[in-house]
């Protein structure tokens, strides 16, 4: 038999924006739930959208970024059904006219381009979010309302690995642009993946993956899943069409709920809100955003400054690191060397996650309360464990650095406690210099960086 994978991907991505699609309610990431709500969300009797102008700026950037045929008449239409997390009964998208059609996205894969082809991109709003404890469901609006693009492709993709870079390529294009954060861990990037097979050219059901985090996990549950089709289409059975979510200790596919019929959304025409013509001038407005915007300290490498430039997520993180004064050789160097590695091994996929407690980790190293030492092992744990920075640094003791006054004092100590090693120094035995700054580090504890404690006690032996 001769098998083709064919997989589309369905990707949403909420808009940065200070305010909702159709009303003026914060956007704000980790309120109190319920807090960011308004009349809109909440379907209140006589409530009337408002467009948000940002959201669709935001959405011609995508579109024109992603080669795409832009129309310049904006059109809404209501996608009607029931639903706890939709107050309501119908959700305000773009199904009859989307903003975006007909485009494409080159990516690479082992040194060789692949078109993928776009099939539309469309602006929505996000329902309100559903968190199950125990026998009872209980609602947060605070999503529902927010901005959102939905980029639907059409079946190119053959693979994990294909979808994958695919993401990544569109969270970057996403960042660099300003048009989202890409926040998998807050929900501002989600992604549906479609996975058939087609067996000697006979085309297979369509199977859903849902609840897919991270791109790591979508590679990874498409090639779980399409080994999963192969075999049973081997063992001369068909696959059943239905909505399957990842497993990732097992690394495989879990039966959610069947697909037997498709659902009739009785999709209509919006009658709240009136076609609205796209102007030159908001086009001009969207495409002169500069997403190129230049990095620039004078102690660094130029080709260095140009792979910050290149890279959003270094872009991005240096830019906020200037913006706190925090942009120094120390830190620059911290990042150059550890979370560029991280960069280059898995993506910065981890890092988003700990983006803010890594800004908080730099702020402290750069104002010496950590040492390097101390930094990358906190560095490390918060790549690997689900801790915050607070506990981490509670967990370590790492919450108290010497100040110089306190150094002094325990280098006096050992200086004269081991006093046969400091005459060892002076008669030109290298080893003892060692020896003594191993000492100073048993007893500081790793409290202060250790370049700053061979410097001062150098200069105290030279005082003796």
């Amino acid at each position: 038999m001769n098998y083709v994978a064919i997989i589309g991907l369905e990707i949403h991505l909420q808009l940065l924006s200070e305010s909702k699609l159709f009303c003026g309610a914060p956007t704000t990431f980790g309120k109190a739930p319920n807090s960011n709500v308004g009349l809109i969300d909440m379907a209140f009797p006589g409530a009337m959208p408002v467009l948000n102008k940002k959201c669709v700026i935001s959405a011609i950037r995508m579109v024109n970024a992603l080669h795409m045929e832009l129309d310049r008449l904006i059109r809404f239409d209501r996608k009607n059904y029931f639903y706890s997390d939709l107050a309501k009964g119908y959700q305000l998208t773009q199904f009859f006219h989307p903003i975006g059609k007909n485009g494409h996205l080159a990516i690479n894969v082992d040194d060789s381009i692949k078109i993928i082809r776009i099939n539309h991109l469309h602006i929505e709003e996000d329902s309100a979010k559903q968190i199950h404890a125990k026998d009872k469901t209980l609602l947060d609006f605070n999503r529902a309302g927010m901005g959102l693009i939905e980029i639907v492709t059409d079946p190119d993709i053959r693979n994990g690995k294909e979808a994958r870079i695919f993401l990544e390529d569109i969270r970057d294009i996403a960042m660099s642009l300003g048009v989202s954060n890409g926040r998998l861990q807050e929900g501002t990037m989600r992604v549906d993946v479609n996975v058939s097979l087609k067996v000697d050219g006979v085309d297979g059901e369509i199977v859903e993956l849902k609840n897919l985090n991270g791109f790591k996990n979508v590679e990874k549950a498409i090639t779980s899943e399409i080994k999963r089709q192969k075999e049973i289409v081997s063992s001369g059975k068909s696959v059943k069409p239905e909505t399957r979510r990842y497993d990732e200790a097992k690394n495989e596919t879990v039966f959610m709920r069947k697909k037997n019929t498709k659902i009739d959304y009785r999709y209509f025409a919006d009658a709240t809100i009136a076609p609205i013509r796209i102007s030159k001038e908001l086009i001009d407005e969207a495409l002169n955003y500069k997403a190129n915007k230049k990095f620039k300290v004078d102690f660094l490498l130029p080709e260095t400054i140009d792979e910050i430039n290149n890279d959003p997520y270094l872009f991005k993180l240096f830019s906020e690191l200037k913006e706190e004064g925090l942009a120094t050789l120390k830190v620059s160097n911290f990042v150059l060397t550890r979370v560029r590695s991280e960069i280059k091994r898995h993506g910065s996929e981890k890092l988003l996650e700990i983006e803010n407690d890594l800004i908080d980790l730099l702020k402290l190293y750069n104002d010496e309360e950590i040492t390097y030492k101390q930094a990358s092992i906190l560095y490390k744990q918060l790549l690997e464990s689900k801790k915050n920075l607070d506990s981490l640094l509670e967990e370590n003791g790492f919450s108290h650095s010497l100040d110089n006054k306190e150094l002094s004092a325990i280098i006096d100590e050992i200086l004269v406690k081991y006093n046969i090693a400091v005459q060892d120094y002076k008669a030109g035995k290298d080893k003892a210099l060692n020896y003594l700054l191993g000492q100073i580090y048993k007893e500081t504890k790793n409290k202060v960086d250790s370049l700053k404690i061979k410097d001062m006690l150098l200069m105290k032996l030279e005082e003796k």
